[in-house]
């Protein structure tokens, strides 16, 4: 039996793409970035969840492109996830997953949200040092899988 690339070997996971920075080239809204939500449109504890770089990030990071110089001293990249709460608010919390000092996740790593409270939503940005003069330069790829959701209703 073969396993898949997923968190714990399972065959399927989601593969977050986009990001939002202030450059003026990129045309995406921090709203209009991927989230996850509720379908009932009620605000819950999201737990955790895994997240691990695609292949070609990683590859990326380290050798770099004809868009991205690889990490530099100094340079890093974060996954952010911004929570909307019920009253409109947001929260945000940030996974630091590459830099020289620390290197760069190659494995499924735990990532803990509770700390955003209860939301209805929580979106996904990438955010780096890494700019060709037209933004953030990496690939704006990461996977995430096993969502933990705490049900209190």
């Amino acid at each position: 039996v073969s396993q898949g690339g997923g968190h714990n070997g399972s065959n399927n996971f989601a593969m977050h793409y986009g990001y939002y920075d202030n450059s003026g080239w990129n045309q995406t809204t921090e709203d209009a970035l991927p989230a996850i939500y509720f379908k009932d449109d009620k605000a819950r504890i999201i737990d955790h969840l895994w997240v691990n770089l695609s292949t070609y990030e990683y590859y990326c990071l380290y050798e770099g492109n004809s868009l991205t110089a690889p990490l530099g001293e100094g340079d890093y990249v974060i996954i952010e996830a911004i929570g909307h709460k019920e009253n409109g608010t947001t929260a945000r919390i940030s996974i630091r997953v590459a830099d020289l000092q620390n290197g760069v996740i190659d494995d499924w790593t735990k990532w803990d949200l509770s700390s955003l409270g209860k939301v209805k939503k929580v979106h996904f940005n990438i955010i780096g040092t890494n700019d060709n003069g037209y933004g953030f330069s990496q690939p704006a790829y990461f996977a995430y899988d096993d969502v933990a959701v705490q049900f209190t209703e």
